[in-house]
């Protein structure tokens, strides 16, 4: 309610060019600036409109021996002789400090941030890496990666079977780069007389888009004598966005000219306000 008005109210026989209703039209040409000038705000704003989402992941890691020689009297068998377990993720956005975790042994962590998260786990038979980003921040980059590798001892004659199933998911739409990716490898050296040999695999599962599985497996073997090697799996997924632009750009002609046209609008309606 107007309290002015009604203290004092104006006279029955108020003159013709009196407009009691003239605060309600002025609104109109202020609604008009306001939307002339938050498209303007809207137009300098930088927008990254986009998402993204990525998984990599191994199940039913396992290794099978198979005796190559049945007369030796030699049994398959393989040693473990030092393992490493472990994980680690980072969250950019902004060109802010990256919040960084890890882990060092069997285990899961997360992080969730306003634009997105990131997460990992690593178990004796599995492993997983995710990153998701609801929002496009100009910069940036998230990496997400779970490891284990052992280096081991394996018997002569000795068939050693390394394999994994590997899952990769992605779903992403305006990023600069994203990658899902999990894979093993292996490798083993013998020496026989002094002379040396070596053999080894590597197997990949790469995905930038949609959703990917393989079945993965290497194959070593030792001959005469005894074989030392490592077996590896790991997953990760990365995304990256950077427009290339900077994060608070020109204003396009076009906006100052909405400006200009919310100023016009307002000086003329101080001008009739004065007149009235």
């Amino acid at each position: 309610m107007n309290t002015a008005a009604t203290a004092h109210p104006r006279p029955v026989g108020t003159t013709a060019n009196h407009h009691p209703d003239r605060k309600s039209t002025m609104l109109h040409p202020l609604k008009i600036v306001a939307g002339l000038f938050a498209a303007g705000i809207l137009a300098c704003a930088p927008a990254h409109a986009g998402h993204a989402k990525a998984t990599a992941s191994l199940s039913n890691i396992e290794f099978v021996l198979t005796d190559l020689d049945l007369t030796d009297n030699i049994s398959p068998s393989i040693t473990f002789t030092y393992q490493v377990i472990g994980g680690a993720f980072y969250y950019s956005a902004l060109g802010e400090p990256s919040p960084v975790d890890h882990i060092a042994s069997y285990g899961a962590i997360s992080r969730t941030v306003p634009s997105g998260g990131v997460s990992l786990s690593n178990a004796a038979t599995s492993m997983y890496a995710e990153a998701h980003a609801d929002t496009l921040p100009d910069p940036l980059g998230v990496s997400s990666h779970t490891y284990q590798y052992s280096n081991f001892t394996l018997s002569p004659s000795t068939r050693l079977t390394f394999s994994a199933r590997a899952d990769t998911f992605m779903d992403q739409d305006g990023l600069t780069k994203a990658l899902s990716i999990a894979g093993i490898s292996g490798d083993l050296t013998t020496y026989i007389n002094g002379v040396s040999g070596r053999d080894a695999f590597t197997m990949n599962l790469t995905n930038t888009h949609g959703q990917r599985s393989q079945l993965l497996q290497g194959v070593l073997e030792t001959g005469r004598a005894v074989g030392r090697g490592r077996l590896s799996a790991d997953a990760s997924v990365q995304l990256s966005y950077f427009s290339g632009t900077p994060t608070s750009p020109v204003p396009e002609p076009a906006t100052y000219g909405m400006l200009a046209a919310g100023l016009l609008v307002i000086g003329a309606a101080r001008r009739k306000a004065r007149q009235a």
